[in-house]
């Protein structure tokens, strides 16, 4: 199954980043990686997530990804990213029938913290019947994550590729979602970007 490393840069040194931005295609395309997301528009919809750009990138597996932040060579990379940039970055494992490669014009990408777990089953059972009226495909949805950089613990991790960034909005502003959202709100707190594709 696929696993999804997500980033988000505020960059202090533009000209130096630069200089990151120019050597970790490679490191990425040699762990079988693939950029879904490389800055683009990115619009909360929820909560607060950490300022600065969004990079999201595919993975055919979760020890792929794992692979990436190992490699040694990436590391004289990454300490450029470090001197450049601060980082906030986890990695989320895709579910078992996510097919990597599909191309999407938006995602929603969603960090949320439980706090009440039964009654986020309510949530979780409505959820997937909103989304496929809006033609959203779950690419994460739980299951094992971990943070990188700027944090231990992303919490729940939710990935969904929708046609564009407008269908993201039209999803999450509907009133077939209003009621599921209001259950979610109630038992748990959460973080929710609509993002733009990367089209390189």
């Amino acid at each position: 199954m696929p696993a999804y490393l997500v980033a988000t840069m505020d960059v202090h040194d533009t000209e130096g980043y630069k200089e990151y931005q120019a050597q970790v295609p490679a490191f990425i395309e040699k762990h079988g990686g693939r950029f879904i997301v490389r800055g683009g528009e990115r619009t909360a919809l929820e909560g607060a997530w950490p300022a600065g750009r969004t990079v999201v990138i595919e993975f055919p597996d979760y020890d792929a990804a794992k692979a990436l932040i190992a490699d040694p060579g990436y590391a004289p990379v990454a300490a450029i990213r470090h001197r450049t940039a601060t980082s906030y970055a986890f990695i989320a494992e895709g579910l078992p029938d996510a097919q990597p490669g599909q191309d999407f014009g938006g995602y929603l990408l969603a960090s949320i913290s439980i706090e009440d777990p039964e009654t986020y089953k309510g949530y979780a059972a409505q959820v997937p019947a909103v989304m496929a009226q809006y033609e959203g495909t779950f690419l994460t949805r739980g299951g094992q994550s971990e943070g990188i950089e700027g944090t231990t613990d992303p919490g729940r991790v939710v990935l969904v590729g929708f046609a564009d960034v407008d269908a993201v909005k039209s999803f999450h502003g509907s009133p077939e979602y209003a009621g599921p959202a209001a259950i979610r709100r109630s038992a748990s707190k959460g973080n929710v970007v609509a993002l733009e594709a990367f089209r390189g």
